[in-house]
């Protein structure tokens, strides 16, 4: 009995399967639908990995229904060995195609899942879009022959042009001639490195009203194929930041020069008259050409000298500060022995100690290693601690030198006092130029509130670190730290 026909097949939707291939999307429609979308770039190659994906899982699910078939069409053939006389089977039919090869209908649960994950992933790159869009940031993506394919909205005010118009330029067109050199080299180091930094670099960019603009751009390669993602910022707030700042440091170094130069001037013009004074001063106190003949002019002639000397030491002390503020100081570093320079700042001070009926103590420690400093600068800050330290100690009190070595090398100079002390918040004041506490006036003191900031600048500037800790009425504690010496260079 011959076969009969197959039916004829029923007209279809002009969807049709085609041969997979992993660079040829596995659905394909004989006639365009006129309400289909256009699809971006990025939105094509999601629906490229998609169907490639679908193509291999339909070519699976056909070796599998072909397998089945082969197996059924064994199975019908075969006869018994020994019965000639059974009935013969009808001829099979020809194979129906596997299920997976028919024709994909509106109505098909199968195609249905894909469908869907289509729409997701299209939902997605919208979605993608969208938040590119809303970026502060300028984003473009590049071919590696440097044309653009897209941008987001960001990048299009940044360089005052719509998309159509910035992609039909070169990406070098996008910048000033003076950048163009810097961009082709970043762009030449993302193929020489596998793994690129994303350093960035500041760049000019042309604006379609023939300005330029400020960038930092940063460029990246999108995974493993050869385009490039360019990401633009405008610095043009944090460079005329930039160039305030500059300005401001100028007009700073300036007025610093000026300071300095009048403190040098007018300590030039003051010193020549107070070194008269004090030494017209010193004749008369000494009655080199006669008797004075009142004793109240004697007193008034020291009066006068203590006076002028006071004049000297705060003229020294304003330049000294002010060369150390415009890294100005001269400073002759040696070798110096610590105790020496404290002993004979002692003998200095014991006589006004001695007039306020205060106790100097010392205790010097005799295996200490010698420092390098400067030993005019070593003096001085000696001589302010102790000054300070009898200023603000009464009568019966004492102030206690030591020094000492630490196992870290470290030759550390230690001034207490048993005076008034001082809470934070004098302390803070007390470190800062010009500045006097209340407590001064009480305590007759006549200073200019240069004492304590000046022996901090001096002791930084001899390489070593200054340290202060003080109580109300529980005296003052000041630790100046000389760091061990360094190691001769290889």
């Amino acid at each position: 009995m011959p076969a009969s026909a197959a039916p004829a097949p029923e007209e279809r939707p002009t969807l049709t399967l085609v041969p997979s291939s992993p660079n040829v999307v596995p659905f394909r429609s004989n006639a365009p639908d006129p309400k289909s979308p256009a699809l971006s770039s990025v939105e094509r190659s999601a629906f490229h990995e998609l169907a490639r994906q679908l193509t291999a899982r339909l070519k699976g699910e056909d070796e599998e229904a072909a397998d089945e078939a082969a197996a059924q069409a064994v199975q019908a053939n075969a006869q018994p060995a020994n019965n000639e006389n059974a009935p013969q089977p009808a001829p099979a039919e020809p194979a129906a195609p596997p299920e997976t090869a028919q024709p994909a209908t509106a109505g098909d649960d199968r195609v249905a899942p894909d469908a869907t994950e289509l729409r997701l992933a299209q939902a997605q790159m919208r979605e993608l879009k969208s938040i590119l869009d809303a970026a502060t940031d300028g984003v473009v993506v590049i071919e590696p022959d440097g044309r653009l394919v897209s941008c987001n909205r960001s990048a299009e005010a940044l360089f005052g042009l719509d998309a159509a118009a910035l992609m039909a330029r070169g990406f070098a067109d996008l910048f000033a001639p003076e950048s163009r050199s810097v961009v082709l080299d970043y762009l030449a180091s993302l193929g020489r490195e596998e793994s690129p930094r994303q350093d960035g670099r500041e760049v000019a960019g042309r604006m379609r009203q023939g300005g330029t603009i400020a960038l930092f751009m940063t460029l990246g390669r999108i995974d493993e194929s050869q385009r490039v993602c360019a990401v633009f910022r405008d610095i043009t707030p944090w460079k005329k930041a930039e160039r305030e700042l500059m300005a401001a440091k100028h007009d700073a170094e300036k007025a610093s020069a000026a300071k300095s130069d009048f403190l040098a001037k007018i300590s030039h013009e003051i010193r020549t008259p107070l070194n008269s004074i004090i030494g017209f001063s010193e004749v008369m106190i000494e009655e080199r050409f006669g008797p004075i003949g009142n004793e109240r002019y004697r007193e008034y002639l020291g009066d006068i000298r203590s006076s002028g000397g006071h004049v000297v030491s705060l003229l020294n002390d304003l330049l000294d500060l002010s060369k150390i503020e415009a890294g100005k100081l001269d400073l002759a570093f040696a070798s110096l022995n610590l105790n020496d320079v404290v002993q004979g700042c002692i003998a200095l001070m014991q006589p006004q100690a001695n007039r306020e009926r205060i106790i100097i103590r010392s205790s010097l420690s005799p295996t200490l290693r010698p420092i390098v400093a400067d030993a005019r600068s070593v003096r001085q800050i000696v001589l302010n601690l102790l000054s300070n330290s009898i200023k603000f100690t009464g009568a019966g009190g004492q102030v206690i030198v030591s020094t000492a070595q630490t196992a870290a090398g470290e030759v550390v100079l230690r001034v207490r006092d048993t005076g008034i002390g001082m809470d934070d918040n004098e302390l803070a004041v007390a470190l800062e130029p010009f500045r006097q506490l209340a407590t001064s006036a009480r305590w007759g003191s006549a200073g200019t509130g240069l004492g304590l900031p000046l022996t901090k600048a001096l002791t930084e500037a001899n390489r070593a670190s200054f340290g202060i800790s003080s109580k109300l009425n529980d005296g003052t504690l000041i630790e100046i730290a000389f760091p061990p010496p360094r190691a001769p260079a290889a």
